[in-house]
């Protein structure tokens, strides 16, 4: 495999050397429906609860010794106004900037330049239909990393979603001049995660991009799993993980924060093994905050 590009996000890296450090690992926040939110358009929320929540995904990076970030979800700029200054005041995690509507990316974008944490934020992120005003707005504040969403649905191959970065991409990332982006290869369902492991392969090859996906709505939304339960549902979501870093993923969604041990434990206990073959075979070394020394503290 070949080495990616790093790419510093606060305290944390993305890319570089495979298994040299951990893969960033991501959970939602203030998501659609999301317990923490009692009113999703003007942004409030339960704050104590919310603060335990951010509060004990930090724990997790900690104890785990993985690289955890949050993907902080608003509906509208006031939301988006009051969940930034929220959750960075209680972490310093990498922050996903990250909504449907562009103005309410852009209105993320203002706000941590306001609060001064762009550089452990991400923007969620460039996509085909990107607008010019998000395209100024990141030359004005420019984040730590932008995360481009290279889904081409007509073309789901490796060699698809390497044009899609070519032709579309590319373009976008020279005119804000950011040379590395970390790519979302786009999932579809629960079997296109097998296209995804060969996409993100294709992508770290040929573009030496960090790159990853977010599967975790896939297996929520599969009848035949959800039937069998909960704990069925997140078995197969391990599974994922397990098989997407693997595969080299950088990057990768677990879904909403109320999964976060899980995901702490099975991303970790996988470093473990990367990261010794890292050490061992590449002579990597090693950060101290690594889960191969975290696991085996206690």
């Amino acid at each position: 495999m070949r080495p990616t590009k790093a790419i510093q996000i606060g305290a944390n890296s993305v890319g570089g050397p495979f298994g040299a450090q951990s893969g960033l690992i991501v959970g939602s926040i203030f998501y659609d429906n999301h317990s923490l939110v009692t009113d999703v358009m003007a942004g409030d929320i339960r704050q104590d609860r919310a603060t335990h929540r951010i509060e004990q995904v930090t724990a997790l990076a900690c104890r785990y010794g993985v690289q955890l970030g949050l993907d902080v979800i608003a509906a509208s700029s006031m939301a988006m106004q009051k969940y930034l200054p929220f959750v960075s005041s209680r972490t310093t995690l990498p922050l996903l900037i990250n909504a449907t509507e562009a103005e309410v990316r852009i209105a993320g974008l203002e706000a941590a330049s306001k609060l001064g944490i762009l550089e452990r934020c991400i923007f969620a992120s460039l996509n085909e239909d990107t607008e010019d005003e998000e395209i100024e707005a990141l030359g004005q504040h420019r984040p730590a990393a932008v995360m481009v969403l290279a889904s081409d649905i007509t073309d789901p191959t490796p060699e698809g979603t390497c044009q899609m970065l070519e032709s579309t991409f590319q373009p976008m990332l020279r005119e804000i001049n950011v040379e590395t982006p970390i790519v979302d290869v786009g999932t579809m369902d629960a079997p296109s995660i097998g296209l995804n492991l060969r996409q993100i392969a294709a992508v770290r090859e040929h573009f030496g991009y960090p790159a990853g996906c977010a599967f975790s709505n896939c297996f929520s939304q599969w009848p035949a799993l959800t039937r069998l339960g909960l704990r069925w549902v997140d078995l197969s979501l391990a599974a994922a993980l397990v098989a997407c870093r693997g595969a080299g993923a950088d990057f990768l969604h677990f879904g909403i924060i109320e999964k976060a041990t899980m995901a702490a434990h099975v991303t970790a206990t996988t470093e473990i093994f990367h990261g010794f073959a890292a050490k061992e075979l590449d002579g990597q070394d090693l950060p101290r905050e690594h889960a191969l020394w975290k696991m085996f503290e206690h």
